[in-house]
């Protein structure tokens, strides 16, 4: 049953706590991909996302054109106004909230799981890092086109008449999710479960041409788009953590371990999460994560038999988190954005075990006043049937206050979570101090850090930030980094030798070599110099990646994620 009253008070909880963010300003990739991205600013770019020049242009690595047509969007009404560009995001995790409801709707039929999970999955704090990264605006509308896929989906199947319309607009909006973000490749896998575990086999192989197939074929499309047609050759860069598989396999399922983690107790949270890798079978972390991850399959075995919505939505989690979990090499092997639609599955969990504790205490509540008949203006009936199949749902009809408090407890306690939360994205200050402060041996963080000292002019602390990052991972864009500073400050000699130990590892920098010849030319070395001007135009062309433009650039270069 959908009621309009749970659909607003859902959406009034999915804005409030983040209203806090209006006022944020850009921060991380979003001075790749809002502030210095001028490919957004200007309509006549836009058949360019269709062709190869995407990477060159947009400010993405992998291709997500519907995110990248949002900013287009964002940027004709806000230009560089951050406010907007937070309200599209807020607008969008509002959207998902109520589809996470209406879906639930569609699937149980009644008016308690939907209401509560929609205001739990509008105020978990695990998603903030989502909604305040404009960034990271492609897992949002991932989930919102993937939800609404799914949505469509079953309808057409109830509605036969309303199929010849509602099917197409189902995979066309599967289309729009994969174009956001490849996580969405596992909804064929969600349909698929779908039918299983509410159907029979007869469903199953009934909708095998009708509609699988549509969905196998939009998956094959967008497979040829992301690896064929639109790939990006610097992902190739990419590699298994310790350059081994096997460490991999060993790594994540601590990392699996740790998203439940946090998803239950909701503090400790991270903007750049360090995960020790595990190197063998024998460690610690790896025999507790497995022991704990096969305890949570055997609850997942078993409810099958209890409850069939609770085995679907456990493993929902599972199967949409399997994109994350490095399957293919991604540069981050942990972050809260992961979490965003694995959480739908979550929160449905969640509210079934809430309410089931709910039903128990109204049935205590019940006995002891049975000769009362009543309580309040409403009766209080708790039947014994699954609570995903109640008619006279708790949430349908009116009940004590205990109750309502009961419910609102974790509403309350997610919501001023996630405004807290809110401010470490206030601008880039902010931002990477409080990342230094959760993570102090993130080499990250600290180059990241130096790099806002250095626009400010602080040279020093920038130049501290910078071989902090180095002392934990001499990465050549940390060397460059410092050798710029020492540029700045007129340290020429260490500067030199900063960008030679840049050079040595990616000899293909072309901003290096241009700051080599910014260096030479003022030491009075003119040929050398305009050896390496001439050096670094054929990088430039080689790369197909355009130096920006500066007699000496000291423009800010904060490491990119290139999963993002």
């Amino acid at each position: 049953m959908i009621r309009i009253s749970q659909i607003l008070l859902i959406s009034a909880l999915a804005v409030i706590p983040f209203l806090n963010s209006l006022d944020n300003a850009f921060v991380y990739d979003d001075v790749f991909t809002i502030t210095n991205n001028y490919f957004i600013r200007d309509w006549g770019n836009f058949p360019a996302l269709f062709t190869n020049d995407y990477f060159n242009s947009s400010g993405e690595v992998t291709y997500r054109p519907v995110v990248t047509f949002s900013y287009f969007l964002d940027y004709s009404i806000w230009r560089l106004n951050p406010i907007g560009f937070h309200l599209t995001n807020i607008l969008l995790h509002t959207l998902c909230a109520v589809l996470v409801y209406l879906l639930l709707s569609v699937v149980g039929k009644n008016c308690a799981i939907p209401f509560l999970s929609g205001i739990l999955f509008a105020s978990h704090p695990i998603l903030t890092e989502a909604v305040n990264g404009v960034s990271y605006r492609e897992d949002l509308l991932a989930a919102v086109f993937f939800l609404g896929s799914l949505v469509l989906f079953i309808q057409s199947r109830r509605h036969y008449h309303k199929h010849i319309f509602l099917y197409p607009l189902s995979l066309f909006a599967y289309l729009l999710s994969l174009c956001s973000k490849e996580m969405a490749i596992t909804l064929p896998i969600i349909i698929f479960l779908f039918d299983w575990v509410f159907g029979d086999a007869e469903t199953v192989k009934k909708n095998t041409i009708p509609y699988y197939l549509g969905f196998v074929i939009v998956s094959s499309f967008y497979l040829y788009l992301r690896f064929v047609w639109f790939h990006n050759p610097i992902e190739k860069q990419l590699t298994y953590p310790g350059n081994s598989l096997l460490v991999n396999l060993l790594t994540m399922p601590k990392v699996l371990a740790s998203y439940i983690k946090l998803l239950f107790f909701t503090m400790h949270f991270n903007e750049d999460y360090l995960v020790t890798l595990s190197k063998t079978p024998f460690a610690a972390t790896f025999i507790f994560s497995i022991s704990f991850l096969s305890a949570t399959g055997v609850i997942i075995y078993r409810s099958y038999n209890h409850s069939r919505y609770l085995f679907f939505f456990m493993l929902w989690f599972f199967i949409t988190m399997a994109p994350t979990m490095n399957i293919i090499p991604i540069a981050n092997i942990m972050a809260e954005r992961y979490l965003y639609l694995p959480a739908v599955g979550f929160c449905t969990v969640l509210s079934y075990l809430l309410l089931g504790i709910l039903r128990q205490v109204g049935t205590f509540v019940s006995r002891k006043d049975v000769n009362m008949g009543r309580w309040g203006n409403g009766r209080i009936n708790f039947p014994v049937q699954h609570p995903l199949n109640l008619q006279n749902s708790l949430l349908c009809k009116p009940f004590p206050m205990l109750i309502t408090c009961l419910v609102l407890v974790p509403v309350v306690f997610y919501s001023l979570s996630a405004a807290k939360r809110n401010r470490i994205w206030r601008d880039q200050f902010t931002f990477w101090l409080n990342t230094i402060e959760s993570s102090p041996n993130s080499s990250r963080a600290h180059n990241n850090l130096g790099m806002m000292y250095l626009n400010e002019g602080n040279i020093d602390l920038a130049i501290r930030e910078f071989q902090t990052a180095i002392a934990i991972e001499s990465d050549p864009e940390y060397h460059h980094n410092l050798g710029m500073a020492y540029q700045k400050k007129g340290v020429k000699g260490k500067a030199l030798e900063e960008y030679l130990r840049v050079l040595a590892v990616n000899p293909n920098s072309a901003i290096t070599h241009n700051n080599m010849g910014n260096i030479l030319i003022d030491e009075g070395h003119l040929d050398e110099g305009i050896s390496k001007f001439k050096e670094a135009i054929f990088k430039t062309k080689l790369l197909r990646c355009p130096l920006q433009s500066g007699a000496c650039l000291f423009q800010e270069r904060p490491l990119r994620r290139l999963d993002r």
